[in-house]
């Protein structure tokens, strides 16, 4: 399929339904036709994805969950499986964020089973890894993100990820207003793209990898260049629909100006 350049506003725990809809109409009001090679979503809360699919009829923008089941469908109380997802007008889930893998105890066996079956599916799905302060400061960061990506792919077969994408999120800048260097983003987005290369073969050359981690539009340009960094996950920035469109303009200039 290629590789592509994205945008993806993660809401998060916002949001009741009416606010979700204006933000989702101001957005879609705002967004140009993405230029080719470009793509732009948008992640809400389970309980405004109905009134955000309304909001967004006609705009060029993929509709993200914020996450998904292991599992298709069965005896599991309060899970949400792709199908069910798909009904409501979801094209695809992010799995593996690191608030669900530190705050809520989200192991690595558990990301992996839930992207296989988000991918399996025929779901978009943006797999999210990162290390803690402690880790980069220990040196340890490269190793431990690596060991995330592979964990979480053991089981999926190199046929399946075609639509994979993998998100690099430094658990130390999220929210925090810190950021990654534009040089320190490239070199683990290149240790990953090397790693996806090694696991996928050919695949691993075309799927995109993005970098999330209080991306605002004032450093939103000096990373879009970075190399390897294919684009965003969003998070804060996104719920003002002003700030997202700022951003998705940043990466659209730099996809017509390096296709």
């Amino acid at each position: 399929m290629g590789r592509t350049r994205w945008v993806v506003g993660n809401w998060k725990q916002w949001g009741l339904r009416p606010a979700a809809h204006a933000l989702a109409s101001k957005v879609a009001a705002g967004l140009e036709a993405p230029p080719a090679g470009l793509r732009v979503g948008v992640a809400p809360p389970y309980l405004a994805l109905d009134t955000v699919h309304a909001a967004l009829a006609g705009a060029k923008v993929v509709r993200f969950a914020q996450d998904a089941a292991a599992q298709e469908e069965g005896a599991f109380t309060g899970e949400v499986g792709p199908a069910m997802l798909a009904e409501a007008g979801v094209e695809g889930v992010i799995v593996g964020h690191s608030e669900r893998r530190h705050l809520l105890g989200e192991s690595d066996a558990l990301v992996a089973a839930k992207l296989g079956c988000a991918l399996r599916a025929g779901m978009w799905a943006i797999l999210c890894v990162g290390e803690p302060l402690k880790v980069r400061t220990a040196g340890r960061h490269e190793a431990y993100v690596l060991a995330q990506l592979e964990a979480a792919l053991a089981h999926v077969a190199p046929s399946e990820t075609g639509r994979l994408v993998v998100a690099y999120e430094p658990v130390w800048a999220i929210g925090t207003g810190r950021t990654a260097r534009p040089e320190d983003a490239a070199a683990m987005h290149a240790a990953i793209r090397a790693r996806l290369v090694d696991l996928l073969g050919g695949e691993g050359g075309d799927r995109s990898i993005l970098y999330g981690g209080s991306v605002k539009p004032d450093n939103a340009g000096i990373l879009a260049a970075a190399p390897d960094v294919d684009g965003f996950l969003v998070g804060g920035a996104s719920k003002d629909a002003d700030a997202f469109l700022s951003i998705v303009r940043t990466v659209a200039h730099h996809t017509k100006a390096h296709p």
